[in-house]
């Protein structure tokens, strides 16, 4: 059956791009989880249209499609489909910016545009616009993240919020256009979200219902003034008062954007590596090491940044707020523009004998950091799935998945306070280390109420035996979050089974829903659903 589908695949999409498993296909099956799905093949398609005459094989043949955009779905998969002997329908090919308009600050992507692109079509047509960058790499899909619900620091950084109008194949082959697409005369298909009748776009994120294509995206116009505040508090019970000033700042809209609480332990694997010979081989991470590592890179117990972006006066005035409310509950606090970026890339003793900071070391992550909240995508997070490898980072093009690095990611809502913030993390803590890892923490404001707490197990995946405790840290720590009331965002492919068991009214309407929509059952099986 898959033998002869390949046959009709071949003449929809080209001898190139259709490939039986076997046939340049190994880098499908890298993952940085550990996990192994098999895989019949996959196809690359160059338009929605090519997308429509697949599903109909597809359907013929009883073949289950599993559509990526790039593939750089670190931590929670990488390109692996939910359950074994799917197709892989790579739909980076279509990487097209349809439209820019640069009065009304939108764009019209396909699924293969990566950060990369955008952000290079933006700034050399100087259209004076921004796109919220995260910190993926700049080879992830824009589309694919916004699907996945993701976000950035960005006043944009609700990447799903900030789409408007969707073009998805379904699986009979039907092309649907949310909002007001499916208006042949629309004009305000990419500026109104809603449309009129039931809002749909929902249902095809974090969903197997369709295979989108093209979605309208919201950018940001380049503002007048920007600058971003680094603060820290030396020690571990810092963080309440932090989590109070974080949420005043955001409710308050002094901070349009989000403000990130970076745990030392976090921001030391962005900056190093982990220290196998101080450690004489063993794991996890002693605290004393901990200690002097912090210490010789100014790094405090917790590490704030936000950013600032508005007119010159907007600026100041948000400045002068955040030191007051700051003040008595961080232990540093310094604004960087570009100007004083500049002056601390030439004079870097005199800068930091002014602000007690090592700036030979806050320099390698200062200048990618700062230009992420800009705009410009980099890499600065993508070092930390080596720190247990011992092998170098790449200088750039850095891809986790196929070096072997072992990153599991998972990413629980906290709500905003002190008391949830404290419950949570007397739950992963003695998680981590009963199974030998180090807690790596990073509250991420995603809206004014709640933060994301992203997790990641850094392990070694070239040890069974690390790689087989990391999976059972993943599921203790997974049972542990769910009992306690704190439910990820987003799921690893692993985990998708179990989080649609049992009797629940919200499952058993997806679960008509994909029915109705895919009876077949071809599209992604498995994905946030039990079928």
């Amino acid at each position: 059956m898959v033998e002869q589908a390949f046959g009709e695949f071949r003449k929809i999409v080209g001898e190139e791009f259709a490939r039986e498993d076997g046939q340049k296909t190994e880098k499908y099956h890298r993952c940085t989880i550990p996990v192994e799905r098999a895989i019949e093949g996959v196809l690359l398609p160059g338009s929605a249209e090519e997308i429509q005459r697949i599903v109909a094989v597809a359907n013929r043949y009883e073949i289950a499609l599993y559509p990526i955009s790039t593939g750089k779905n670190w931590g929670y998969g990488s390109a692996n489909p939910v359950r074994d002997r799917c197709v892989i329908l790579d739909l980076s090919r279509m990487n097209r910016i349809v439209e820019v308009n640069e009065e009304l600050a939108y764009a019209v992507i396909e699924p293969g545009v990566t950060q990369r692109c955008l952000y290079e079509k933006l700034t050399s047509e100087k259209t004076g616009l921004m796109m919220d960058p995260t910190g993926s790499g700049p080879a992830c899909s824009v589309l694919g993240n916004a699907l996945e619900r993701g976000y950035g620091i960005t006043p944009y950084g609700d990447h799903f919020a900030s789409t408007c109008g969707m073009e998805i194949v379904l699986p009979n082959g039907e092309i649907l256009r949310t909002g007001f697409g499916h208006f042949g005369a629309a004009k305000a298909a990419n500026v109104y979200k809603y449309g009129v009748g039931p809002y749909l776009d929902g249902l095809f994120t974090q969903s197997n219902f369709g295979i989108v294509t093209k979605i309208g995206l919201w950018l940001m116009p380049v503002p007048e003034r920007f600058e971003v505040c680094y603060f820290s508090g030396e020690k571990e019970s810092d963080l309440n008062p932090l989590i109070d000033a974080v949420r005043w700042l955001l409710l308050h809209r002094v901070v349009k954007g989000s403000i990130n609480l970076v745990h030392r332990n976090r921001v030391l694997t962005m900056l190093t590596r982990y220290p196998w010979e101080e450690m004489s081989g063993k794991t996890p991470l002693d605290e004393a090491v901990y200690g002097r590592m912090a210490a010789h890179k100014k790094v405090g117990a917790w590490n704030g940044v936000t950013a600032l972006y508005g007119a010159r006066e907007e600026v100041g005035a948000a400045k002068k707020i955040i030191k007051r409310v700051l003040r008595g509950k961080a232990s540093r606090i310094n604004f960087v523009s570009e100007k004083t970026l500049h002056l601390a890339e030439r004079f870097p003793k005199l800068i930091g004998a002014m602000t007690g900071m090592n700036m030979s070391e806050v320099l390698k992550a200062l200048r990618p950091s700062f230009a992420i909240m800009k705009g410009r995508p980099g890499e600065v997070s993508l070092p930390t799935p080596y720190w247990r490898m011992k092998k170098p980072v790449p200088p750039c093009d850095i891809d986790p998945a196929a070096d072997n690095c072992g990153l599991i990611w998972l990413a629980p809502v906290v709500p905003m306070t002190k008391e949830n913030a404290e419950e949570f993390i007397g739950v992963v803590r003695p998680i981590f280390a009963r199974h030998g890892f180090e807690d790596c923490i990073t509250f991420t404001a995603v809206n004014e109420r709640s933060f994301d707490c992203t997790l990641p197990i850094l392990y070694d995946k070239n040890d069974p035996a690390e790689t087989r405790r990391a999976a059972e840290c993943h599921e203790e720590l997974l049972r542990g979050c769910m009992d306690k009331g704190y439910i990820p965002y987003r799921l690893g492919i692993q985990s998708m089974a179990g989080l649609v068991e049992g009797d629940d009214v919200f499952w058993d309407v997806i679960q008509k829903l994909k029915q109705a929509l895919d009876p077949g059952g071809i599209i992604s099986p498995g994905r946030y659903s039990r079928i």
